[in-house]
């Protein structure tokens, strides 16, 4: 029988895979931009470290300029672990490519995905299957934060993470509760005008970018909000805007101008994000936020 946190939040109909145990495989895939290889290698030894068994096909290190191989490679890898009997996925790496053939992606197995970035992509797509998802570290970026690989572990073997609390910057306060959603802004707002445009209704928004100075953020936000996918949101949690290096200045400002317009809580500071502190959740759950406390409380377990 799955257990979850709170049972009375249960959401209907949601399929969750079974828990990960001593010796599972992991399949490590690369949909989208080419990587380096030390740190796939050093992710890779962090899964194994977890006890789990990380595996990949050779061809995983091709790279056709930008992409990690052409989009048949990438398609291929991805559509065979989608079918195959590793109980979790995690991408290597993000940047950018799915969007290339995820339309084109069949039968979503009760499995879950670790990734975030480009990986937004596939968590639209096990939202509509109604599978929880982890936003969380690819594997190029294992093994940077021994917090953030506990918690992973906890997730994929269905023990309580606990919750995330962080130093919060908080636009506007209220308590929210409701399924955590979203990911990395640019890439929700390439999915607009496509069949895999998402709708935010009565879900608390997760939101996280770099490399996006505040006119180039002003118009994600305004390209969200003019095609209706943050109509009815609950609330919106803000992780890193900028990485290490970056100029911070006015991004927290035009994000906050765009979104207190709908009148929900908004906090910004989350553990989320690009910058090296990227704390695993599980998306499609409900989620239990308080902006003032900078307290982040899971309601469900990923798995059964």
């Amino acid at each position: 029988m799955c257990q979850g946190v709170r049972k009375p939040h249960r959401l209907p109909g949601v399929r969750k895979p079974e828990p990960l145990r001593q010796g599972d495989a992991v399949e490590v895939v690369a949909p989208s931009s080419a990587f380096d290889r030390e740190r796939f290698q050093r992710g890779v030894a962090a899964l194994g470290a977890m006890g789990f068994a990380p595996r990949y096909r050779e061809d995983i290190f091709t790279q056709a300029g930008h992409l990690a191989g052409d989009d048949a490679r990438r398609g291929s890898e991805l559509q065979a672990a989608l079918q195959g009997d590793a109980k979790a996925l995690i991408l290597a790496r993000g940047g950018y490519g799915l969007l290339r053939f995820a339309t084109q992606l069949q039968n979503i197995p009760t499995k879950l995905l670790i990734g975030y970035s480009d990986a937004t992509v596939l968590h639209e797509l096990w939202w509509r299957a109604q599978i929880p998802s982890i936003h969380g570290p690819m594997c190029t970026q294992l093994g940077e934060d021994p917090t953030a690989v506990a918690r992973l572990k906890a997730l994929l073997r269905g023990e309580d993470p606990g919750a995330i609390d962080f130093e919060p910057q908080t636009a506007r306060g209220g308590s929210v509760e409701a399924p955590l959603r979203g990911g990395n802004l640019a890439t929700l707002a390439s999915m607009c005008g496509t069949p895999l445009q998402p709708h935010f209704k009565d879900s608390l928004v997760l939101l996280e970018d770099l490399n996006e100075p505040p006119y180039r953020l002003d118009r994600l936000l305004t390209q969200l909000l003019l095609s209706g996918a943050l109509d009815g949101a609950r609330g919106f949690i803000i992780g890193d805007l900028t990485v290490p290096g970056e100029d911070p200045q006015g991004r927290p400002d035009v994000v906050a101008e765009r979104l207190l317009p709908l009148g929900v809580p908004l906090v910004f500071g989350a553990p989320f994000g690009h910058a090296g502190r990227n704390q695993p959740v599980a998306l499609g759950l409900p989620h239990a936020l308080d902006p003032t406390q900078g307290r982040l409380v899971p309601l469900e377990r990923p798995i059964c």
